[in-house]
């Protein structure tokens, strides 16, 4: 074939543009949707999560405690008071609110399995009453996953949490045993607060708290400072595959004015302070989900944030995305590359009849 002896003409580039916008587009044209990653895990943990938040609402109800449909628009009953004895640590109501959507189990299904959790795991669960429906969709996600969790509760709850008498996050774990949505239970319990032996709770709600976890028959650590409160839980903890960390612990923050990013985090940093968990737990290479900003969360996977009213379950963004064909844009991607080669390489324009005023000699 004749080789190329000078530039390329502007129309066989003009040309090579079109032929490249035309692939574009069928590219972009075949897009279809379809299932996302860990559809069936996600769809599940959803469902299950769902079934559980009725479970507790109804369970609210019967308990004649009143719900303020001001401050928890869609009667989830899963959203406390701002103010009680039971309150340690300020939390927005914008982040209850969106914890109460069921779809948030399917967030943390893929957030788990960032953090390399498989079935038959042993996952370290430490969490407090700030977002009891949070805490819902943690078990739902490792209920899915096939993981098994070991579980200690600080009981205190920041504000809009579980801080009703009678609906503190232990007792809520119960009642979702007794109606056999899970065997899941916690082992360890503390009283929580500013040092998690109840610092910042009255004396009556510490005693409150302590009759709960005995009543129910979870064994109950009170730690001299928050320095044994880290070594009791990671001694509790033991060899596990990662922790799921919710809520205001803290032990698990160490400082409370270094708050650690909401996701799963692999190395220690700035935002994770040195004295807590969380840090003992990484300087092991063990994965941390943190989960202290829910909205944060809910942002990064596209779930909308205080919903009104909630969005319908297994529905979303989580379960189902739109891909392009990646066996159609390798091959066009291929053709248009061998496109260019040949233009480059050959004169195509003497082969397409423009020879006018071309030298006639042929290449070598």
């Amino acid at each position: 074939m004749r080789r190329r002896h000078g530039k390329v003409h502007p129309w066989v580039m003009v040309v090579l543009a079109l032929i490249s916008l035309a692939m574009f587009y069928a590219a972009t044209r075949s897009a279809r949707t379809r299932r996302a990653r860990w559809f069936e895990e996600k769809r599940q943990a959803a469902q299950l999560a769902g079934q559980a938040l009725a479970t507790l609402r109804d369970y609210r109800a019967r308990l004649q405690v009143p719900v303020d449909t001001v401050n928890d628009p869609n009667a989830t009953g899963l959203v406390g008071v701002q103010y009680s004895q039971l309150t340690w640590g300020r939390s927005d109501l914008s982040d209850a609110l969106t914890t109460t959507n069921p779809n948030f189990a399917a967030a943390l299904v893929e957030l788990l399995r960032r953090a390399g959790v498989r079935r038959g795991d042993r996952v370290g669960v430490s969490w407090d009453g700030s977002y009891p429906a949070l805490n819902v969709h943690v078990l739902a996600a490792l209920s899915s996953l096939g993981a098994e969790p070991r579980i200690v509760t600080a009981q205190s709850a920041g504000m809009w949490g579980a801080n009703h008498p009678g609906l503190t996050w232990l007792e809520l774990e119960a009642v979702l045993r007794e109606r056999g949505t899970w065997s899941y239970r916690s082992a360890l319990a503390t009283l929580g607060g500013q040092d998690d032996a109840g610092m910042g709770l009255a004396p009556e709600a510490r005693e409150y708290l302590a009759r709960v976890a005995d009543s129910l028959g979870v064994e109950l650590a009170v730690p001299s400072d928050l320095a044994a409160a880290v070594a009791q839980r990671l001694e509790f903890l033991g060899d596990i595959r990662a922790l799921v960390s919710v809520g205001l612990v803290a032990a698990d923050l160490g400082d409370p004015l270094v708050r650690p990013p909401s996701r799963v985090i692999t190395r220690p940093g700035p935002r994770v302070d040195s004295t807590g968990t969380l840090a003992a737990l990484l300087a092991r290479r063990v994965p941390v989900l943190h989960l202290g900003k829910p909205t944060r969360v809910a942002l990064d996977f596209g779930l909308p944030v205080a919903p009104v009213p909630l969005p319908e379950t297994g529905k979303g963004r989580l379960f189902f995305e739109r891909r392009q064909s990646a066996l159609l844009a390798g091959l066009l991607a291929l053709v248009l590359a061998a496109l260019l080669w040949l233009v480059v390489r050959y004169d195509v324009e003497w082969y397409l009849g423009d020879r006018k005023g071309r030298p006639e000699e042929e290449s070598v």
